[in-house]
């Protein structure tokens, strides 16, 4: 339990790459579409996707986190069940509370600050107006999870295989996406699939949680045997 909390330890240490980075870029991206909403005047309201940059952020940090942090904490004796828990749990715990803040902001976008008064939606995703605010917490915690571990799993896999393993595992992967695309080409199904992605959107994000957990999993058996 020591190593799990001297985990926890090193990565909130890191208080730039964890929390100042995201919210700093999230914010000026959020300064800039107010400016713009400011000058430009839409009744229908503007939407933009600006808050779609700390989950890529996160997807990013996901990549990086193992290379900056995972040779150091072996340095220190710490073992690889350690430091794959320490690192889950304090992302955890990080998404909660990024998840907690982005609700917040929400909130008062659209209770508060309608439209920050000039009609901007940026914190606030429209399909999440019918779900109570328990589940879109839990939907914003779900995403983060997915892409901080979407973006580990690659960073393991890399750690484990080294550089031929992503050759083969992108090209593996792009060869099933042509084919695939190729597929729904050739059926003409592009369009049912865009149809009912639009009518089974909310269904799709509450469905990233169990492969988050897949992710995970599969993170940590890369783990077990990557070598530094």
């Amino acid at each position: 339990m020591n190593s799990v909390s001297g985990i926890l330890k090193m990565h909130f240490r890191d208080k730039w790459s964890w929390l100042f980075i995201p919210w700093s870029i999230l914010l000026f991206s959020f300064f800039v579409n107010l400016i713009i909403g400011y000058s430009v005047s839409s009744d229908k309201g503007i939407y933009t996707g600006g808050l779609s940059s700390i989950f890529i952020y996160i997807f990013v940090l996901g990549i990086i986190t193992l290379s900056q942090s995972f040779p150091f904490a072996l340095g220190l004796s710490v073992r690889r069940k350690d430091y794959f828990m320490g690192t889950t749990l304090f992302v955890i715990l990080l998404s909660a509370v990024f998840s907690i803040l982005i609700l917040m902001f929400s909130l008062t976008e659209t209770k508060l600050i309608k439209g920050w008064g000039v009609g901007l939606h940026f914190f606030n995703f429209p399909f999440l107006n019918n779900f109570t605010i328990i589940e879109q917490l839990g939907i914003y915690f779900v995403i983060m999870m997915h892409m901080f571990f979407l973006g580990f799993v690659i960073s393991c896999l890399y750690r484990r295989f080294g550089r031929n393993g992503l050759y083969v595992f992108f090209t593996a992967l792009f060869l099933l996406s042509g084919i695939g695309s190729f597929m729904i080409t050739y059926n003409q199904w592009w369009g049912n699939i865009f149809i009912w992605i639009t009518q089974q959107y909310p269904l799709i994000i509450i469905c990233l949680a169990p492969t988050a957990v897949f992710y995970a999993v599969v993170s940590y058996l890369l783990l077990r045997r990557s070598t530094l």
